[in-house]
């Protein structure tokens, strides 16, 4: 379980507005990489040093202003890409876009077996042509949907060329320095996401999978079951390992702790389940008509008037939701002929 710590301050030294070490022994920095136009604001890319090795987690948007920024960082640090590992902590394109600036003779891309997987179907579209059948059917109008899918940066700012990745699996030892790296599968966010935990100094990188100033987005993926359950369940497996810092990829490092954080995303996720709930409730409906009747922080906007791809997110999040429900035996999906074709509604059970 996690120890108690007094509130502290992260930053130990500030090398430039871009860059702090924020842990000693070993050296730890995080590069904060903007995300320009998007709401989530910023990735945190991290580098681990130790005895003339370097372990780089997560990269940022494959785009001009992520790449100068990741890369002026390292130089600055001492770092040449050509000669240090990544770690790959998930396939959105906000922590891949740039790991094709690291594959050279020298260097290591690090990534999960299951999510290298799910990225080579993304890079094929695979997923992308499941996702559309699926979201049509739960009454996203067709225009709409395809206006939001062709700007989604997940797949405008993702890698454009084949790299090579060192594929780990749950529980593998990764060495920069004499520092040991694990890296722990925890499945929910996307279908293999990684944190990794060095067990010594009690430091987590969360990746998205506890994020401390937003709640991660928890989406419907094909071929995953139950998101939300696998989410929630590793939700509780994190708490298992004793953590003393919580390095997330996005916005803030923060002085709560980790047990704190993950029973508020817990008390979110419950909340959104019950207007689920109280909507089909009400009468049965599409993810489409349910995510519209939900709370969201859309920058401040109704959902009619919300940014596109912000409903593409919304969508996924409630289609995760409600297979959860469904899993958990409350509602049901039928399948009813509309005017717009075959539609999937909801009802309680």
């Amino acid at each position: 379980m996690e120890r108690s710590r007094k509130k502290r301050n992260f930053i130990i030294e500030r090398i430039d507005s871009m860059i702090e070490q924020i842990f000693h022994n070993p050296d730890i920095y995080r590069i904060d990489v903007p995300l320009m136009g998007n709401p989530l604001k910023n990735l945190n890319s991290y580098v681990i040093k130790d005895n003339g090795e370097s372990l780089v987690i997560d990269t940022g948007f494959r785009n001009e202003e992520c790449l100068q920024v990741l890369m002026e960082g390292l130089k600055k640090l001492g770092i040449s890409k050509e000669h240090t590992n990544l770690f790959v902590t998930h396939l959105h394109s906000d922590h891949l876009g740039l790991a094709q600036y690291f594959d050279y003779p020298d260097t290591r891309i690090y990534m999960g077996q299951r999510e290298n997987y799910y990225f080579r179907k993304l890079l094929h579209g695979e997923v992308r042509e499941e996702r559309t059948r699926l979201y049509l059917a739960e009454g996203y109008p067709p225009k709409k949907y395809h206006e939001a899918d062709n700007r989604n940066p997940a797949r405008v700012f993702m890698p454009n060329k084949d790299f090579a990745v060192a594929e780990v699996t749950d529980g593998a030892h990764i060495r920069a320095g004499d520092v040991e790296v694990t890296a722990l599968e925890m499945p929910g966010h996307t279908p293999g996401l990684m944190c990794c935990y060095l067990e010594k100094e009690k430091v987590m990188f969360t990746s998205d999978h506890v994020l401390f100033d937003i709640t991660p987005n928890i989406t419907n993926w094909p071929g995953m079951e139950n998101p939300l359950g696998c989410y929630l369940k590793n939700l509780d497996r994190i708490l298992e390992y004793e953590v003393l810092y919580a390095f997330p990829a996005h916005r803030n490092l923060s002085d709560k702790t980790l047990q704190q954080r993950v029973g508020e995303i817990k008390s979110h996720h419950e909340k959104r389940l019950q207007e689920i709930r109280d909507i089909i409730k009400k009468k049965p409906a599409g993810a489409y008509e349910i995510a519209a009747g939900l709370t969201w922080s859309m920058r401040g906007a109704p959902w009619e008037k919300a940014p596109e791809k912000q409903k593409w997110f919304a969508v996924g999040e409630t289609l995760a939701h409600l297979e959860y429900l469904m899993g958990e035996g409350e509602i049901l999906r039928e399948q009813r002929e509309t005017d717009r074709g075959w539609r999937h509604f909801y009802i309680l059970k």
